[in-house]
């Protein structure tokens, strides 16, 4: 097998851990159960699924296309790292040359611009979110609702606003 259909099943089992996680915090009875039905689960297991078949023939076979019609969610790059979650897995676009670190949040809305543009592991960007083509949020940040990053977001910052700037640093158990 290809690395990159490594690479991409053992992300998917990164991914479903945290949503498992994130349902056995709720009191989930059975939070494996919970996680199965949970749409972000599907939503990812399409993503994790475009990636592995893009890696071993070439295409993804139409799972693509499936997770843009089901979920509204438009990825144009496989920089994904493991550990992603998509609580409300709705309307995401994430373009080409975007490179997103292991155990980031995006929440519904969120779309990250074309460009060399780098999500640290472990940001958190909540609805509404645009990142400009190009810009920097750094590992630990959390990025308001409806913010608009533009440059760079210093790592373990809270950052709101259009353009988006920090208002003060990451308190302890703010981050998912």
């Amino acid at each position: 097998m290809k690395a990159g259909v490594l690479r991409s099943l053992s992300a998917f089992a990164a991914d479903a851990d945290r949503v498992v996680a994130a349902e056995r915090r709720r009191g989930a009875r059975r939070p494996r159960l919970s996680a199965a039905l949970d749409a972000s689960v599907w939503a990812l297991g399409l993503l994790r699924g475009s990636a592995a078949l893009r890696a071993a023939v070439g295409s993804s076979l139409g799972l693509s296309s499936l997770l843009r019609l089901a979920f509204h969610i438009d990825v144009w790059t496989d920089d994904i790292g493991p550990g992603l979650r998509l609580p409300h897995p709705f309307g995401i676009v994430i373009g080409d040359g975007v490179t997103i670190g292991s155990g980031c949040t995006l929440l519904h809305d969120v779309t990250l611009q074309n460009g060399a543009t780098e999500i640290g592991d472990g940001a958190v960007l909540a609805n509404g979110v645009t990142v400009l083509a190009g810009a920097d949020v750094g590992a630990g940040a959390l990025v308001g609702s409806h913010s608009v990053v533009r440059g760079a977001i210093a790592p373990r910052t809270v950052a709101v606003g259009a353009p988006a700037r920090a208002v003060r640093p990451v308190r302890a158990g703010e981050s998912s």
